[in-house]
Parts: structure tokens; sequence; C-alpha cells
């Protein structure tokens, strides 16, 4: 009886003590972003939780915290709960997917006339419902076509690894299926072996030289011992399927042995590689640091770089330009064009288009409007935008971003972030 007296008091403060933390954290909460309001609102939408959380994080980095802990076992817990394990519904996954096929079908065909027809990869999952609203896709980030077989196209996606077709995208396959791999924003095949594929994944870079049948962890230990958290980008040198460089948050890294063994080139952040058509010597980089990226270039194969600055975006806070894509064309070598997003001058998404005429020496502004950056209007489209018409502003643009130039044709240039843009 004493000791029940004695523990009584215990479990009051206890209770209350916690009742209070819960409260302030509840009175807190319309300080957090808003994908933390909606994960802790009375009856939360996964869907929509989902598509802000993703939102959130395209334009901010992303830090670990109790908040993001609870939101994957949430989600984990739910896809538990909605796994269909009635043989019944099991049987019924092939007609879901035929399904699914022809409503994507049918929305494209209402969107865009009929002139885009969606060939895949496709990735149904039935548990996916609560985590996406378009579960029976696999979110491509990049896809390559093999130079030794225009037949077979390799595609890292975003949640379902890698795919691999061999009949020109008509039917895909998926290579990592059995491995715990998810996103991959980066693939390079060897351009005389199709056979011969890298990518990057879960913080380390593999390799295949049966196909994708089975895959490998490559690099020496040096190499692997941090992690290559986003490999954004594998390159291999032209005319030499030994030299590859790797772009990662931890540095740009070459190897000269098919990724035996790699060395450092430089630090911090790197997004993108590209190589002067016709040229192996000529090498192209973006570099993130802080709030701006930086173009370097170096002219010995990618030994060394040097920093080009002449007429490159150069912003001062609280504007900023964080993410880059550079593109190349064979229709004229010298020319290198950029799309440089972020924020300025009271405008984000778009911070401007660049065109360089002297492989990368020096660059000029080109679109849109006065620039860079600035207020959506009839002559400053926001190309990073939801509108078709380019009138609003934002986008998703940290996370959506794409840019080709056609190789025969060095004027015509193509855009995409969440709409595709045409010059």
């Amino acid at each position: 009886m004493t000791r029940s007296l004695l523990l009584a008091p215990f479990f009051l403060i206890t209770f209350f003590s916690t009742a209070q933390t819960e409260q302030r954290y509840t009175e807190r909460l319309g300080e957090k972003p808003e994908w933390i309001q909606l994960l802790y609102s009375a009856n939360p939408d996964p869907g929509a939780v989902r598509a802000a959380y993703i939102a959130y994080y395209a334009t901010h980095p992303f830090v670990k915290s109790a908040d993001t802990q609870y939101y994957k076992r949430w989600f984990r817990e739910l896809g538990h709960a909605l796994l269909p394990k009635d043989p019944t519904q099991r049987a019924a996954y092939e007609q879901n997917l035929q399904d699914y096929l022809h409503a994507s079908s049918q929305t494209q065909e209402d969107r865009s006339g009929g002139t885009w027809q969606c060939i895949g990869p496709f990735d149904w999952d039935h548990s996916a419902v609560d985590r996406s609203y378009a579960p029976g896709a696999a979110h491509v980030y990049t896809i390559e076509e093999a130079a030794s077989d225009a037949n077979t196209l390799y595609a890292g996606t975003a949640n379902a690894g890698l795919w691999k077709t061999t009949d020109k995208a008509s039917t895909w396959t998926n290579m990592t299926k059995g491995m715990i791999i998810d996103e991959i924003l980066s693939v390079e095949i060897d351009p005389s072996n199709a056979n011969i594929v890298y990518f990057g994944a879960n913080g380390k870079l593999w390799k295949s030289i049966d196909g994708g049948t089975t895959n490998n962890i490559i690099g020496d230990a040096t190499f692997n011992s941090v992690t290559h958290d986003r490999i954004r980008d594998l390159v291999l040198q032209l005319g030499n399927n030994q030299r590859l460089f790797v772009c990662s948050e931890e540095g740009l890294y070459r190897s000269d042995n098919g990724g035996t063994s790699f060395t450092q080139v430089m630090t911090g952040t790197w997004q993108e590689l590209e190589f002067k058509p016709g040229d192996p010597n000529t090498v192209y980089a973006v570099k993130q640091t802080g709030i701006v990226t930086q173009f370097w270039r170096s002219i010995n194969g990618g030994t060394s770089f040097t920093q080009m600055t002449t007429g490159w975006p150069l912003p001062v806070a609280p504007d900023e330009q964080k993410r880059t894509e550079i593109a190349v064309t064979a229709a004229n070598p010298a020319i290198v064009y950029a799309l440089c997003t972020g924020a300025a001058s009271g405008g984000s998404g778009l911070y401007g288009i660049y065109k360089s005429i002297d492989s990368g020496a020096s660059w000029t502004f080109q679109c849109c409007g006065a620039g860079p950056g600035g207020a959506p209007s009839a002559t400053n489209f926001n190309l990073m935008g939801w509108d078709d018409g380019g009138q609003d502003d934002g986008g998703q643009y940290y996370y959506d971003l794409s840019l080709a130039v056609s190789p025969t044709d060095a004027n015509k240039v193509r855009v995409c972030g969440v709409n595709h843009w045409v010059s």
C-alpha cells in the first residue's frame, strides 16, 4: 500500500510533464513546414503529406530530425498495412497495371492531343497508393542510350532502381528488383559494350559487366570511405572507356582503370560534367558552393580544372543560384549552354539561360527578360514554374531540371522543369 502511494505522485508528474510538452509542441506546429503540420494533423492524407514533403526538400537541404524519422516510420507502417496478402489481390496485379496504363494514356491524350505516349518503365506497387499520386510510375531521373546498340537503354529512377530495355523502350526490366536500391540519379554506359554499365545508388558507385544482371560496388578503400550521397553525374572520357569521372557531394573524382581506383581531382559538391564534342581534352564541370554555382574547365583531359568566371552568374544574398545544368552540341562544339535556376530580383525559378560561344571562357545572358530572375511577365517567362505560360513564380527547380541541345542544330534548345519548353 505504501509502495503504491509513493509511485502515484511519480506517475502524475510524468503524465502532466508529457502532456505539457506535447501541448507546447502542438502550439509550435504553426512555425513548422507544411509537411510537418499535415503529418501531425488529426487525419493526415498520405498523398498530401508526401507531396508537401517532396516540395519542401526540393528547395531546402535535408536535415535529419525527429520529424523526418517519424515520417519515415509512419509511411513504412502504412505500406505494410496496405500490402496485399490475399492471393486474389495478388492475382489482380496484372489487370491493375493494365488499367493504370490505360488511364495514364487517356490522360496524356487529353492533355497533349495524342502526340505523346507513356512507354514506361512502370513499377506497379499496390502498397504505393499511400505514398504517391502515381503509384504505377517509376519516376525516371535519367536515361541513357548505348552508343554500340541503339535498342539498349538504361534508366535510373527515383524509387525503383535501375531499369533496362533491349527493344528501344517498348518493354522494360527492373535490373535491381532484388536489391535494396531506390534512387539512381546517374547512369553511364561503356560506348563500346552495352553490357558494361555504371550507376550511383545508396551512397556508392556500382558497375555491371553483364548488362545489369549482377551489380557490384566498385572503387578503392579511400573512395568508399565516404558516403557519396547523390552521385549526380557519371561520364566516360571520349575515346577512353577506362577514364571515368564521378560528380558527387564529396567531390569530383577520376578513375583511369574503369572504376577500380579513384583520384579526387577537386573537393566540394559537383553537379555535372560534359566533354567538348570531338575533343577529349576539354572538359566542363559545374560545382555548387553555398548560394552559387561555379563553372570549371579542364584542357588536359580532366587532370586539373580552372574556374571560368567571365559573364557567369554571381548572385549576392539574399539572391541565390544553387542549381545549374549544362549542355553541348556536335553542331557547334564551341557552344555551351547553361540553364541556371535560383532566386533574383524578386522572382524565383529561372535565374537565367546563359550561352558561351568560346568553349566556356566567357558567358552571355540569353533568356528570359532583362535578367537575371525577376518577377514573371509577358516578356519574362519563368520556365521553371507550373504555369504553361511561364507566368507564375517558383517551381521545382532544385528537383526537376533538364537541358538539351540538338546535335544537328545548335539553335534548337530544350528546357525541362515542371513543363517542357523549346527554343
